[in-house]
Formats: C-alpha cells, sequence, structure tokens
C-alpha cells in the first residue's frame, strides 16, 4: 500500500475521482486496493452524524441570551435584597433610638382638654392640633401646635410652643396660641410669654396680647379676659379680617360657606355664640349688610345687600 500511499497524495485524489484512468486501473488491480477496499467498507458502516449549522446557530444565540439576561438579574435582586435589609434595619434603629411623637387633634365643633406629662393642661379648639414627645417631655418640654390652644401651664423648665408663623416661650403661665394660615395671636392670661418670629422677638404680661399677619410685624394690644372667651363656647375677634370669621365658623359647625364677591379682607369686631348657627350668622354678618341663603343645612352662600 505504500507505493500508492506517499505518491502524490495518490489515496486523497483517488477517493475524489482525480486519479486518471490508467491510475485507477493499475490501483484496482494491486494488493493495496484490496486492503484499502476493506477499510473504506469498514467506515461506511459507521452512520455520519447530520449536523445543522443553522439551528445549531439558532440556539447557541438563544442560549447566550438566556444567560446574559439572567446574570444580571441575580445581581440586581441580591443587591435588592441586601437594600432592602439594609433600610429595614435603618428603620428599626430610628424606631429605637428616636423617640416616637404622640399627635392630639381635635375635629371640626370639637374641643378637648388634656394633661401633659409635666402636668401641665392644654385645651384644644376646634379643627386643632399638637404633637409632643412623651418620653422626652419632662427635660424638653415642647410641643408643636397648628390652630389654636389654651395653656396652663404648670411651674418648672422653659415650655415651648412651636407654630409655623413663630414660637412662644414660658415658664409658668396661662395663654393662648392661634396659629393658623399666615397668622400668630398670643394672649397672655398670667405670668409672662415670649413670642419669637423671623423678625421680632416681643416678651407681653398678663393682660396683653401680639399678633402678627403676612409682614411677620408684631402687633401687641391690651386684653380684658381671665382666660379665653371660646373656652365658654363664645368665639370672639379684634379687627381681624372677616375671612377669618368665615372660616371659625365653618370650623365650629362643620359647614361651608361660599363667599362670592363678598370682601373677606374687610376687618370684624365682635363675637358668635358656638352653639347656634342661625344666630351665629346673624350676628357676623347683619352688621356688615351681608346677606346669608342657606344652599341646604351644611352650606351657605354670601350675597352683599
Amino acid at each position: 500500500m505504500s507505493d500508492f500511499k506517499h505518491k502524490n497524495n495518490f489515496l486523497a485524489r483517488w477517493l475524489e475521482g482525480e486519479v486518471s484512468e490508467e491510475e485507477r486501473k493499475r490501483f484496482e488491480a494491486s494488493k493495496d486496493y484490496l486492503a484499502f477496499k476493506d477499510i473504506l467498507n469498514a467506515t461506511e458502516r459507521f452512520e455520519r452524524p447530520v449536523f445543522d449549522v443553522e439551528s445549531n446557530l439558532t440556539a447557541q444565540k438563544e442560549f447566550n441570551k438566556t444567560y446574559n439576561a439572567k446574570k444580571p438579574k441575580v445581581v440586581q435582586l441580591k443587591l435588592f435584597l441586601s437594600a432592602a435589609a439594609a433600610v429595614v434595619l435603618i428603620l428599626i434603629g430610628l424606631r429605637i433610638f428616636i423617640p416616637q411623637s404622640t399627635t392630639i387633634r381635635t375635629e371640626v365643633s370639637q374641643i378637648k382638654t388634656l394633661t401633659l406629662p409635666d402636668n401641665s393642661q392644654v385645651t384644644l379648639n376646634a379643627g386643632s392640633s399638637i404633637e409632643y414627645v412623651p418620653k422626652d417631655f419632662l427635660t424638653k418640654r415642647k410641643l408643636t401646635l397648628k390652630g389654636q390652644a389654651f395653656f396652663k401651664v404648670a411651674k418648672g423648665s422653659t415650655f415651648i410652643v412651636k407654630t409655623k408663623n413663630g414660637d412662644i416661650s414660658v415658664l409658668g403661665t396661662q395663654f393662648d396660641v392661634n396659629a393658623r394660615e399666615y397668622r400668630l395671636e398670643v394672649h397672655c392670661f398670667e405670668g409672662r410669654v415670649q413670642v419669637d418670629n423671623d423678625k421680632e422677638s416681643v416678651i407681653i404680661e398678663g393682660g396683653k396680647a401680639v399678633r402678627s399677619g403676612r409682614s411677620k410685624k408684631m402687633l401687641q394690644f391690651e386684653i380684658q379676659d381671665q382666660e379665653p372667651t371660646w373656652l365658654n363656647g363664645i368665639s370672639t375677634f379684634k379687627e381681624v379680617p372677616l375671612k377669618q370669621v368665615i372660616n371659625e365658623l365653618e370650623r365650629q359647625f362643620g359647614i361651608t360657606i361660599q363667599s362670592g364677591d363678598i370682601d373677606t379682607e374687610r376687618m370684624f369686631t365682635g363675637f358668635f355664640e358656638n352653639k347656634d348657627l342661625n344666630s351665629a350668622i346673624k350676628t357676623c354678618f347683619e352688621p356688615m349688610n351681608i346677606n346669608c341663603i342657606f344652599i341646604n343645612s351644611k352650606k351657605i352662600k354670601l350675597v352683599n345687600k
């Protein structure tokens, strides 16, 4: 077989049919041909595996896409779980180390009196709230007020009432704070009270009051009452915009008042009783030449006479 095996790659050329007719006849008449024929017949009995290039390439691409898509998701999920665990631990830590506050609220037509941890008393007018930290209150007598409240402060360290329009500081006294919208009004009935806002700091004594508006300028005036009149069911006003009176009527009676083209910036001085709506409406609007039309039991429309 060696005669044909190494001669110009004869076997490869013969398999491909590239030898001459003379070379083919001479090879098939030789002993080498018989030996090679047996090998060739044996190899032809093996099944050749079918390899589909297109389908295998497509399958490989799908595998790569799935693998690449899954891999970052696992990483992102791990990062998310780690972050979530960290947030939970932080929240638990905050709950443990940051004292929890208590909020007391009143709804419309409601007045509520409560005693603070230092034995100071607070009475909330309708639509008001206070927030404080019970755990720290004996050492840090501080609370936040929204709306109106009357305070009877027990003697002790400085007592601070914070509002969005200014802060009030006292040691032991009785005072009323009304902090709504942009207005702040403080009445001192006993002791001394310090009132601070962004522009001024004022100290008033019993029988005095102070108020500030949009300009933050504080105006002081005298009061005759020994306690807030609203504690006895009477809302009193001294030179305030009519809008303030309308808002108080809505809070005390749980109604809606449509002012229409009424000038709600007109000044009003007077009062109304918090138990009788018809009487309150008449007391407030008749002196100002305003008619009241009841649309229903909870809605009133104002019109000029």
